[in-house]
């Protein structure tokens, strides 16, 4: 027995006594308990519904202007929709917009993606005939068209391994990715000097809290060489290197910019994490001159109920800050949250969003306010309903009414959003012709008509309008 305790507790106990084991255990019970929680509140909405497979319809409709006249008419039956359904197994995607005015249909397209193509079609603007960009080679035919680089030429179309990834583990980042993120941040704990201080007394979300406070003081180039362990796992991953490739950077140029990051450190960079029960609550960057970056989650069970980014100054005040709290696991199916942005003395931004899924009508209120140095306010509100069936995988939204107002000028609008399991996907009814086996002339012919048949659609519009 005397054997058995000291094999399984003297390690454990060694461990709990070395600050960077604890500190390095703090941070990653933190990241499982931010996805646990983000698990939650899925469930409690009915947001676990299958994504290999579905179907997403958005309307938005123009319902009234904040202007009277003959040309209100018309504009007032404004409508968009988008619909997009998707198949990853097969890595298949179709989208098809529409835009429409009273009765007049003004506008529309369909688009259709896999690995080898991102292939277009619309009625008005290519007479119903399609036309694909190849996935490999995507960058230098967007050039073609724009008629100037703006896009690396190398970069190929690939949008199916991020969304299969993000399917199947949970995350976009392969776990050998995300293993090497963590090896790199252990080595990096065992090079810095930590101290560890149990029940200090801090005052956290309004309240005086005992939680214990690890102080990190790193080397700048301690931690220059952990940002570039990670660069390396990241790089080593193919959705960021994709990823990288589809925004035109090259590696080199994104290795280098996470290094600018660092640059201008001083030599010592001192952090502060206060941690309760094993998780970190809050991130501390003191400066020289007692500014401070701070970084707040959570204190009360949970860490996503409370988030809080602040920028103090060498006084202490809130210089800027992005602040939201509420109930974000949507304990019985109620989300509430609310919160505020403020920059540099300027009126802050808020917002506030209450969605009970218990409710079967009128569940969901949200509004954004926010006032100009000149006192002008402007709001976004919306109400209207919100029901999920996971067992149907269902999701529907109806904004009953979507009303954008700026000093008692309001304009108003209605909109609604669907999610359900989908069939087949059609695809194109003919063969794309590929922008690559086009000659540049034709490819100038395509232009033309692309820009002449937008005009058309323009002057439609306008006489609609004028009639």
């Amino acid at each position: 027995v005397v054997i058995l305790l000291l094999a399984l507790g003297v390690p454990a106990l060694l461990r709990a006594m070395n600050p960077a084991a604890y500190l390095f255990d703090s941070l990653v019970n933190t990241g499982a308990a931010l996805a646990k929680e983000q698990e939650t509140l899925q469930k409690n909405l009915g947001l676990d519904l299958p994504v290999e497979k579905s179907a997403t319809t958005l309307r938005l409709q123009l319902d009234q202007l904040p202007v009277s006249g003959p040309e209100t008419q018309l504009l007032q039956g404004l409508a968009l929709t988008l619909r997009t359904e998707s198949d990853l197994k097969a890595r298949q995607m179709q989208y098809t917009w529409s835009l429409g005015m009273g009765e007049m249909s003004l506008l529309s397209a369909d688009a259709w993606i896999d690995d080898q193509q991102l292939a277009l079609s619309s009625p008005e603007l290519t007479d119903g005939a399609w036309y694909a960009l190849p996935a490999q080679g995507f960058g230098a035919q967007v050039n073609r068209l724009a008629g100037y680089e703006a896009m690396d030429p190398a970069m190929n179309l690939d949008l199916f391994d991020a969304a299969q990834s993000a399917v199947q583990s949970g995350s976009v980042l392969q776990k050998e990715t995300t293993d090497a993120l963590w090896e790199a941040t252990r080595a990096l704990l065992d090079q810095v000097e930590l101290e560890r201080e149990n029940g200090v007394t801090v005052n956290a979300q309004g309240q005086d809290r005992k939680l214990d406070r690890v102080t990190v003081s790193a080397t700048r180039q301690a931690l220059t060489d952990w940002l570039n362990a990670c660069a390396d796992a990241l790089l080593a991953d193919p959705y960021m290197a994709s990823a990288l490739e589809a925004g035109g950077q090259d590696l080199a140029e994104f290795r280098q910019a996470l290094n600018d990051v660092f640059a201008d450190l001083p030599d010592t960079v001192q952090l502060v994490f206060l941690v309760q029960d094993k998780r970190v609550v809050r991130l501390s960057l003191p400066d020289a001159s007692g500014a401070e970056i701070q970084l707040e989650l959570g204190m009360d069970g949970v860490l996503s109920d409370t988030l809080a980014l602040r920028v103090l100054d060498a006084g202490g005040g809130e210089a800027m800050a992005f602040v939201m709290s509420g109930a974000h696991t949507a304990p019985a199916g109620h989300l509430t949250s609310s919160g505020r942005l403020t920059y540099y003395g300027q009126a802050p931004l808020t917002f506030m969003l209450d969605l009970d899924a218990a409710q079967t009508s009128n569940n969901l209120t949200a509004e954004l306010q926010m006032t100009d140095s000149w006192g002008s306010t402007t709001a976004l509100r919306a109400q209207g309903g919100w029901a999920s069936d996971p067992g149907a995988q269902t999701l529907s939204i109806d904004l009953a009414t979507l009303e954008l107002s700026a000093d008692g000028t309001a304009l108003g609008l209605s909109g609604s959003l669907s999610v359900s399991p989908d069939a087949e996907l059609a695809g194109p009814d003919t063969t794309p012709v590929l922008l690559s086996d086009m000659t540049d002339a034709q490819v100038g012919d395509l232009l033309m008509t692309l820009e002449t048949n937008l005009q058309f659609v323009l002057y439609q519009a306008l006489l609609g309008m004028t009639l």
